[in-house]
């Protein structure tokens, strides 16, 4: 456990017992808890000297593409027949399973542990519910005392509605936070439709998604920490869920983070020789994406408290001067605007403004930042308050610059920018740096 104590869900955003923001940037390594001890060295190395502080793994093994070793242990003890006897614990896997989560906690790295996943070629996943309650019974009294665990009750549990159903998944929930003494995190993350996180026992949400813009509103939908735990990966798969470039998973990380959300990094890189891949296995990271996020990491804890989303109301023209701004509203023109906004349905809103979002968060009055993706804008206008000074910065997050811009802004104010993709602005008045030590 950190020397700051157990991570808390407080609001929108996480601290740790004694009161320090906790800002998870996380990573993926599903199957690391199988892997040969060679492997697991290695990539508890990467992870000492990477950006991350979470990683999402599995209690069971997993198979599927990039992923077809079987591991060296299996959960239970098989009966005559070959079936599994749950009631039969294997001693040596969860020793070992204890001993990773253990050597995570070493690197004040929290483990999202996933209790179920469909990506099964043992029975796993087809257990009976009163197997699947009895096996949630032994992993939570054996585990439930290192307090480095997230409880994620799936990966994609939707996928497993096959064998369990919404009222199983319910029950399953009710279970762990019943037995849940330390109070961990608790979650559910979804492929295609993501769980009720308004539910008591939840204590954030674990999103897959690519709609980022959607991600304002979630949070403040549910004032509960969002986490979009899948966004894609950095890689060069034939699949299209693994072959995002550095840039573009970089970007993710900046849209989902300026939202006033957290983000979780996953990389997939061909390897015909070994077939270790670090979304899977681990072993080493080969992608241009986690320096930039070591970076973003960087800014987070020098702000004076968590992002919280900006949603600018469509069709206002916010980001325009003042004045300019009550030149446009009295113009005919506008009226049409209005008018046209009007009558287009919430399904061709959704569309519209998911391409044309502008990403923004704010620390109360005290920070502002902008992110502008893949606009290449030459100048913009950032709007502050009036009875404040603000130093302005351009940050430039692919080649990781800093630039003061502007001293003492306030009120409408316009800045210049380069003219390339992927820069941000941060307005801050002065405030005592909040650093991670």
């Amino acid at each position: 456990m950190s020397r700051h104590g157990m991570v808390r869900a407080v609001g929108t955003h996480f601290e740790y017992e004694d009161g320090m923001y906790f800002y998870p940037f996380g990573t993926t390594v599903y199957a690391l808890a199988h892997q040969e001890e060679r492997l697991i060295d290695e990539t508890l190395r990467t992870l000492k000297n990477s950006p991350f502080n979470k990683v999402r793994m599995c209690v069971f093994p997993k198979h599927y593409q990039y992923n077809n070793n079987e591991p060296q242990f299996y959960p239970f003890e098989r009966n005559g027949d070959g079936s599994w006897d749950v009631g039969r614990p294997c001693d040596d896997f969860w020793n070992h399973l204890e001993d990773i989560i253990k050597r995570l906690n070493n690197l004040e790295i929290e483990c999202d542990l996933i209790l179920f996943h469909p990506y099964d070629n043992w029975g796993f996943s087809q257990l009976s519910q009163r197997d699947n309650i009895r096996y949630l019974d032994y992993c939570t009294r054996r585990l439930g005392h290192l307090k480095n665990i997230w409880w994620s009750l799936a990966n994609e549990y939707d996928l497993c509605l096959g064998s369990k159903s919404m009222e199983d998944w319910k029950e399953i929930e009710e279970f762990v936070a019943s037995h849940n003494p330390n109070h961990n995190l608790l979650s559910n993350h979804n492929c295609f439709i993501p769980w009720d996180v308004s539910r008591p026992n939840i204590t954030h949400g674990s999103y897959q998604t690519k709609r980022f813009a959607d991600v304002p509103n979630i949070v403040n939908k549910f004032g509960k920490p969002i986490m979009v735990d899948e966004c894609c990966y950095e890689g060069d798969l034939p699949e299209f869920w693994g072959c995002l470039s550095g840039e573009e998973m970089t970007a993710r990380f900046w849209r989902v983070v300026t939202s006033g959300a957290y983000c979780t990094h996953g990389e997939t890189f061909m390897d015909n020789e070994h077939e270790i891949v670090w979304w899977a296995k681990g072993g080493t990271l080969k992608g241009t994406s986690p320096a930039r996020i070591q970076f973003l990491k960087n800014i987070m804890y020098e702000l004076p408290s968590p992002i919280e989303p900006t949603v600018t109301a469509a069709g206002t023209f916010d980001n325009l001067p003042e004045e300019v701004r009550r030149d446009m509203e009295s113009q005919p023109m506008f009226l049409g605007f209005q008018k046209a906004m009007a009558m287009m349905t919430k399904e061709d809103k959704h569309i519209h403004y998911a391409l044309e979002y502008c990403y923004a968060g704010h620390c109360g009055e005290e920070a502002y930042l902008n992110y502008y993706d893949q606009r290449c804008s030459v100048k913009d206008t950032i709007v502050l308050p009036k009875d404040k000074s603000y130093r302005i910065e351009l940050i430039d997050t692919w080649n990781m610059t800093r630039e003061i811009i502007a001293e003492g802004a306030s009120g409408d104010t316009e800045i210049h920018l380069p003219g390339r993709p992927y820069m941000a602005v941060l307005a801050t008045t002065k405030h005592k740096i909040v650093r991670y030590e």
